[in-house]
């Protein structure tokens, strides 16, 4: 059976009667490397074709589904069509020419991606794979076209009818029907690599919005401008976060991922859907810890075009956000940290009393969960409208740098009621296997702890039907109690990059200006600054590695600047972060500097350990670390970075 990332309950619930026929016909006849989506939008003008077909074998396929009797189609040109309905004639455009007019536009986007064409021969420069576009007349049969000029305007071989989706036509003879509807057609095998990049193009929504993805995105909508040479690695959400995207419904939805799983990423899909159906007097509210990863949503979201109906706060923000809009009275608090406690506690008395309203926001969405206290959650469930109940949390417990202590809970004691709604995301495909091999080695006693709660193999739980793949929460004995916290161990893509390396030097001095030097030597190369990270345990930490690449005029943005309140994500420049405010963040290069000043003098071993794993997996493709001087830290990363090196020297590839 073909598989529909949309889920195929969901499609059908949405089909009208001549699609369904369709939609049945493809699940009865398609293998199962086939994928099938139904009337989402599409390239770059967000074209709604009624199925697209990815084939690994006869490449793209669009359709255009037509549910018209005999009498109600009066007459047909090639870009039009004349229509008998109780209303009235009716003039609509030939759906044949729709379905055209869309397949060559994508055509068009994507001969531009050097990586989906012939780089020579009497093809260079067109796609490597087939395409085509037909219309599926699903009510009309061969036998009442006859001796009509119906063929004149609707070739043979361009359409499918009534008479290809009887449940008695034999699979073969459906599929020479359906790949003759291709317009170039000549043998290829798509690989892994290529169908992601065709996902890509084909769905702009399930990209990674990295700056090389923005640059294209803009000059296909704008035609004048000359495309850029698009990365090598083209980054969309792999089939398991497409299906949980597409599929979240309403109700209480719990994501359980890795670091570099997607989580964020599903969450700004889920976001920007929602959008369009959000008002301004009940808007959509994303909540998170870090002031740098809100910052880092509400620019993405603006990116894709989302407006004020999306609202992305911290927790404590929205707090005083409602002390402000509320007038609510806060005690005085002799500290900075009691300060935000008390506003906290003030708030969550307002919305038990009624005073702050529940049910505010159309829906709720929660990043980096694990970060978030018990009272917390209890808050948040109150804030969203009955009516929709939808609340989305996101939660990786061993990023859980905030706790004092390891959280021992059930989602249902805070009000969070996921049963049947729940899904892992294993697959780390933020980090290449050599980064995410150190950071898993640095912290494997906190990853593999062991105990009940230690989510083992892979899979993803739920209760959406039987299209999402991988492994409910029934067949697995630690995720049988669906409420409790697993912890989910990251699996490597596989992808592939250089080992990481370790710098150390004799001064704080020496260990900025090797920093700087890797920086501009990376710049020199092509890598954009804003692909650049360092991160420190301490803001004190910052100030020579400030001075090194100020001597060497690399624009940067510091959290150890006086005036420093965010970072302004379209300036070209390097960004240097804590590694508490890099959780959910990404950059293709990361320093990681100063190990020597972990663990500091108020947090254990294991505590520096998980902020270390946390850092170090904010690296997609380079990983740096540096001292200059010794600690417990950095003996281990020394320890493990030898074991992975010899690990490694000894893999193939």
């Amino acid at each position: 059976m073909a598989l529909f990332p949309q889920g195929l309950t969901h499609v059908d619930q949405r089909c009208n009667a001549g699609e369904r026929r369709v939609l049945h016909a493809l699940k009865r006849h398609l293998e199962d490397d086939h994928l099938v989506w139904h009337n989402v939008p599409i390239g770059p003008r967000a074209r709604q074709p009624d199925f697209v077909v990815l084939s690994p074998r006869q490449g793209v396929l669009l359709l255009e589904v037509k549910d018209w009797k005999r009498a109600t189609l009066a007459a047909a040109t090639r870009d039009r069509v004349e229509l008998n309905t109780p209303r009235g004639p009716v003039t609509e455009a030939n759906p044949l020419r729709q379905a055209r007019d869309y397949a060559l536009e994508l055509v068009d986007v994507m001969q531009r991606d050097p990586a989906l064409v012939h780089g020579d021969g009497p093809f260079c420069g067109k796609l490597l794979f087939p395409y085509g576009w037909g219309v599926v007349f699903s009510r009309l049969t061969q036998a009442e076209v006859v001796g009509s000029d119906f063929a004149e305007v609707f070739p043979a071989h361009q359409v499918l009818m009534r008479d290809d989706l009887e449940e008695g036509v034999d699979a073969g003879a459906f599929q020479r029907r359906l790949w003759g509807l291709f317009t170039v057609s000549y043998p290829h095998k798509l690989t892994l690599p290529q169908r992601d990049r065709i996902r890509w193009h084909l769905f702009p929504e399930l990209r990674v919005q990295t700056q090389a993805a923005l640059d294209f995105t803009d000059s296909t909508v704008d035609t004048g401008t000359a495309a850029p040479a698009l990365p090598d690695l083209l980054q969309v959400m792999d089939l398991q976060q497409e299906q949980i995207a597409r599929t979240l419904g309403e109700g209480h939805r719990v994501i359980h991922g890795a670091a570099g799983s997607g989580k964020t990423m599903i969450l700004i899909y889920r976001a920007q859907h929602l959008a369009a159906a959000a008002r301004p007097g009940q808007p959509v509210l994303v909540l998170c810890f870090n002031r740098t990863l809100a910052d880092r949503i509400g620019f993405q979201l603006q990116q894709r075009g989302v407006d004020e109906r999306v609202q992305v706060r911290t927790f404590h923000s929205w707090c005083q956000d409602m002390v402000n809009s509320y007038q609510l009275d806060v005690p005085p608090a002799p500290s900075r940290d009691e300060r935000y406690a008390q506003v906290v506690r003030t708030v969550e008395r307002a919305l038990e009393t009624g005073f702050v309203p529940g049910g505010q926001y159309m829906a709720l969405l929660v990043d980096e969960a694990h970060d978030f206290e018990d009272a917390w959650l209890r808050m948040a469930v109150r804030l969203v409208d009955p009516a929709t109940n939808s609340l989305l949390v996101l939660y990786d417990d061993a990023q859980s740098i905030y706790q004092k202590k390891r959280r021992k809970f059930n989602f249902a004691s805070v009000g969070i009621e996921a049963r049947g709604r729940t899904s892992i995301l294993r697959m780390n495909y933020r980090n290449t296997a050599e980064v995410l091999a150190l950071a898993m080695h640095c912290a494997q006693s906190l990853l593999e702890g062991g105990g009940d709660d230690a989510a083992e193999g892979d899979g993803s739980g739920g209760g959406d039907g039987g299209d999402r793949g991988g492994r409910s929460y029934s067949g697995d004995p630690a995720l049988r109690d669906e409420d409790r916290v697993p912890r989910v161990l990251p699996a490597s893509a596989g992808r592939r990059g250089a080992l990481p390396v370790l710098m150390q030097a004799g001064s704080e001095r020496e260990e900025a200006e090797l920093i700087a030097e890797r920086v501009e030597r990376a710049h020199a190369a092509g890598l954009p600054l804003a692909d650049i990270a360092v991160l420190c345990r301490a803001k004190y930490l910052m100030k020579p590695i400030e001075a090194a690449l100020a001597r060497r005029r690399l624009p940067l943005q510091s959290m150890n600047g006086l005036a420093f309140r965010r970072f302004d994500w379209r300036q070209p420049s390097v960004k240097l972060l804590t590694m508490h405010s890099a959780k959910g963040l990404e950059f293709p290069l990361v320093f990681v500097a100063g190990l020597q000043a972990l663990p500091m003098r108020d947090e254990g071993p294991d505590d520096a350990a998980r902020l270390l794993y946390v850092a170090m997996t904010r690296a997609t493709h380079d990983l740096v670390l540096s001292a200059h001087g010794t600690s417990l830290i950095v003996e281990r990363v020394r320890e493990s970075l030898a074991d992975v090196t010899r690990r490694f020297a000894h893999a193939p590839g």
